[in-house]
């Protein structure tokens, strides 16, 4: 399963042709003199939890990305970071994503996949990967029509001698990331990293989301080997960016294993009553968190930058219960 939110060295974009077509430039193109490429990768997340559960947790931001606290979800909960890395041009650059904390496993739409608590942490050939650089771009500046918010400069945890340097994250969990609305992002440039300015338009966040027929707000009740309905707003006004947004739905138990199916933005997807059960759940009845995701991946071009990406996930989160009939 390729990663969806990687930057492929065969497409820029949404994973595989089932989503989009592929028209970016594969990493050889745009390697330099030196040999090595230059990847910008920016998430922009926001989860907000619809439970009346306070003590509900977002799965979503729970990476080494989110900012402080954004594993404890009271209201929206948000995280935007950034990485700029220099790698070589014969680095498979899914792997550099993975191995710096920012990987996205995404079945194509229409599909499903499961993921385990241990999904993250597959074994790699770091042999393979060669050097990775964290650029320092100087100061990163995250603007809308109604947040300017500076993204706080960190160093990366050590990975023996193949990465190093810094990223940028968001220094709290409850800025305000607002959705649909147009992002820019600037960076004052450093020695090592030219000054870039580019935007980016967020999509609406999941809204009037239902499972069958009762609220995600509600806390819902899935039947073991029923497949459940999942139906939610479309995004009519999405404007050009819609034809890149795809929902994915998380059911994710107690233990960790979490149910991911992914769907075009037409308002109705099902989970396969397959899925729902104590194979992959674990034993019943199980507690789980539902999480409905709306998904949009924007291209960037800036001067230094060979490949670039924003992406945005929103999502709203509601408490589920899988229980045996």
């Amino acid at each position: 399963m390729r990663p969806y939110g990687a930057l492929s060295s065969t497409c820029l974009l949404l994973a595989g042709a089932a989503l989009v077509g592929c028209s970016a430039p594969v990493a050889g193109d745009t390697a330099d003199a030196s040999g090595a490429i230059t990847q910008g990768v920016v998430l922009v997340e926001r989860a907000i939890n619809l439970s009346r559960d306070a003590a509900l947790t977002a799965p979503a931001l729970e990476s080494e990305d989110a900012a402080p606290g954004a594993a404890a979800v009271a209201g929206s909960v948000t995280n935007v970071s950034a990485k700029f890395m220099r790698l070589s041009s014969a680095t498979d650059p899914e792997l550099a994503e993975r191995l710096v904390g920012s990987p996205f496993d995404l079945p194509s739409a229409g599909s499903c996949m499961v993921l385990s608590p241990a999904a993250g942490d597959e074994a790699t050939s770091l042999s393979s990967l060669g050097s990775i650089e964290l650029l320092d771009a100087g100061d990163v500046t995250m603007k809308t029509d109604s947040t300017e918010m500076p993204l706080a400069a960190r160093a990366f945890p050590d990975v023996g001698d193949l990465v190093f340097g810094v990223f940028y994250t968001s220094r709290d969990a409850t800025s305000d990331l607002p959705a649909p609305a147009r992002y820019a992002f600037e960076s004052s440039g450093s020695g090592m990293l030219d000054r870039f300015a580019f935007e980016a338009d967020a999509p609406a966040g999941p809204e009037e989301v239902r499972i069958g027929d009762v609220d995600l707000a509600d806390g819902v009740e899935l039947d073991a080997g029923v497949s459940a309905i999942v139906q939610w707003r479309a995004d009519e006004d999405g404007g050009a960016g819609r034809a890149r947004d795809i929902v994915y739905v998380d059911v994710t138990s107690a233990r960790g294993t979490a149910v991911r199916c992914a769907f075009r933005d037409t308002g109705r997807g099902v989970i396969p009553g397959s899925l729902l059960d104590p194979s992959t759940l674990g034993p019943l009845p199980a507690s789980a968190t539902l999480a409905v995701h709306r998904t949009r991946q924007v291209p960037f071009s800036a001067s230094g930058i060979d490949l670039g990406e924003v992406r945005f996930d929103l999502s709203v989160i509601g408490r589920a219960r899988v229980v045996a009939r």
